[in-house]
């Protein structure tokens, strides 16, 4: 009987995929309620502004992305989706692409085709020297190991739902089960803090 247990906890802990913590230092829950820090982006690539407080009585939602993320190419396509369907309700978005695998330049026609290929339209920001991903994220936290990450901030600047990276979608595949429930996750709270009245 022991055996059996023993196997059916090491098949579902198999079957969970790694796709997107849950826990942990890389889930973000200590940032949900603080504020924002602003941002120090390297160049606004497309439609994006100068800093978090240009954008006071929005909601913004930030997303880190790079070429050669399969996490990044299944989710910008959600946040186009959302950015479609909320924009008129205060929602933007904005692409942050930070090159990897180190820190190099890459123009601007380049960062919006490989966005374009990975069917996100919005805005585009470059954080070249991963400056605002350190002060969201990195900064004091040898532990996170995720750099596409997302936060969610409401209109007043507060940090409202963190994804400390990986990918979210929704998804009826049991392969993707945490990818849907974080996503469900986010429009719950967008839903949440779209309703809240500026202040």
């Amino acid at each position: 009987m022991l055996r059996l247990v023993l196997t059916l906890a090491l098949l579902a802990t198999l079957a969970a995929p790694a796709n997107a913590p849950e826990s942990g230092p890389d889930s973000g829950s200590d940032l949900l309620g603080t504020p924002a820090p602003d941002w120090a982006f390297t160049r606004a690539v497309r439609d994006g502004k100068g800093s978090l407080a240009d954008y006071r009585g929005k909601v913004v939602l930030l997303r880190w992305w790079t070429t050669g993320c399969h996490f990044c190419e299944t989710t910008l396509p959600v946040i186009e989706t959302l950015r479609r369907e909320h924009a008129r309700d205060g929602l933007v978005t904005i692409g942050v692409f930070h090159p990897k695998p180190e820190p190099h330049g890459m123009s601007d026609r380049a960062i919006v085709a490989a966005a374009e290929a990975r069917g996100y339209h919005g805005p585009l920001v470059f954080d070249r020297d991963w400056k605002t991903l350190g002060r969201y994220w990195l900064d004091g936290h040898d532990e996170r190991s995720w750099t596409s990450v997302s936060f969610l901030i409401d209109r007043a600047g507060t940090i409202r739902w963190v994804q400390g990276g990986g990918e979210y979608h929704p998804s009826a595949d049991p392969e993707h089960r945490r990818c849907d429930t974080k996503y469900r996750e986010l429009e719950q709270v967008l839903a949440e803090v779209l309703a809240e009245p500026t202040p």
